[in-house]
């Protein structure tokens, strides 16, 4: 992991400490892409399997670091939040096991940052699927919207 991810890993922990909780560490941060670690143990059922909770809550923190290390990089100012997912869960996960966030277009952030230029809001769709023992195990569609928070001081 070099400094970059480990950065971003301190601050998710720190903005949404349930995540530590989750047994994921950022092992990648690419230009459309983000891969995190997962552990097996924090995340075992009574089945000896990964709970499915934990794969939709790793497949949502994982989307959502897509997106927010970009806005980081792009020196967007907003809020971050989840508006839709949906999962779909094909094989079972028994062991450790990476989470691979991208965009479902290379396009598609170009798109995201200018619109949320102009208008001060925009979505972004991002798809990220569990892989276990060189499978997909699991696949994640999210839409996530930025917008711009009004404070009161």
């Amino acid at each position: 992991m070099s400094q970059r991810e480990q950065n971003f890993e301190e601050t998710l922990f720190q903005r949404i400490p349930q995540t530590k909780n989750l047994g994921i560490h950022i092992a990648k941060m690419e230009e459309h892409q983000l891969t995190a670690h997962g552990d097996f143990l924090p995340n075992k059922n009574h089945l000896d399997i990964v709970f499915g909770g934990s794969i939709a809550a790793i497949s949502i923190t994982t989307a959502w670091s897509l997106v927010q290390s970009k806005i980081e990089q792009a020196g967007l100012k907003g809020s971050l939040v989840i508006k839709r997912q949906e999962i779909d869960y094909l094989l079972p996960v028994k062991t450790d096991f990476e989470c691979v966030a991208s965009f479902q277009s290379a396009d598609d952030w170009d798109s995201f940052k200018k619109t949320y230029q102009e208008k001060g809001r925009a979505r972004i769709n991002v798809t990220a699927q569990i892989v276990s023992e060189s499978k997909v195990t699991s696949r994640f569609k999210g839409v996530f919207v930025l917008y711009q928070a009004s404070h009161k001081e």
